[in-house]
């Protein structure tokens, strides 16, 4: 019987959100490893935990580091220096990488907003982003994840525009 690794998910963003997404991504089954260093990017990410309702993030601080926990829907902003996040308890996550420029008309704020921080998306979107966690947690596989992913987005698109 062959090990089972992390499952790692990449489908193209639909039309209607073609111009703002570049990927939506879907990770499954933690490594062994129990900490992992995301190197900084420059890009915006909504992501959302369904292991738990809950991410540690680590950075560095001083001499030493920190350990800031967030509900489990977060938006993470383009960083200058890599920080830590805590793999096993991050063992089921779903994201929104977003093309540059593109995460402003769906999160609500500007990129500079959130630069070198992250920020729990139930306070840009209020009550849906937990509504939404749940409904992502409750989907059956990553296909149908992405799917109702893309809705929220595509909604949350439109009210922006009204």
């Amino acid at each position: 019987m062959r090990p089972r690794g992390p499952s790692y998910s990449v489908p193209p963003p639909p039309p209607p959100l073609a111009g703002l997404v570049d990927y939506f991504w879907s990770l499954t089954d933690a490594p062994s490893h129990s900490r992992e260093r995301v190197i900084p990017s420059g890009t915006i990410e909504i992501v959302f935990n369904l292991h738990e309702d809950e991410f540690r993030i680590r950075r560095a601080r001083g001499s030493g580091e920190e350990c800031a926990r967030f509900r489990g829907a977060i938006a993470s902003g383009p960083y200058s220096r890599a920080f830590g996040v805590e793999t096993r308890a991050h063992a089921s996550i779903v994201g929104v990488h977003f093309k540059p420029g593109g995460a402003a008309s769906v999160l609500g704020v500007p990129a500079g907003e959130l630069a070198d921080t992250h920020v729990e998306l139930e306070a840009l979107w209020g009550r849906q982003a937990v509504e939404l966690r749940d409904r992502l947690s409750a989907a059956a596989d990553p296909a149908q994840r992405f799917r109702i992913l893309e809705q929220a987005l595509i909604d949350t698109l439109s009210r922006s525009l009204d």
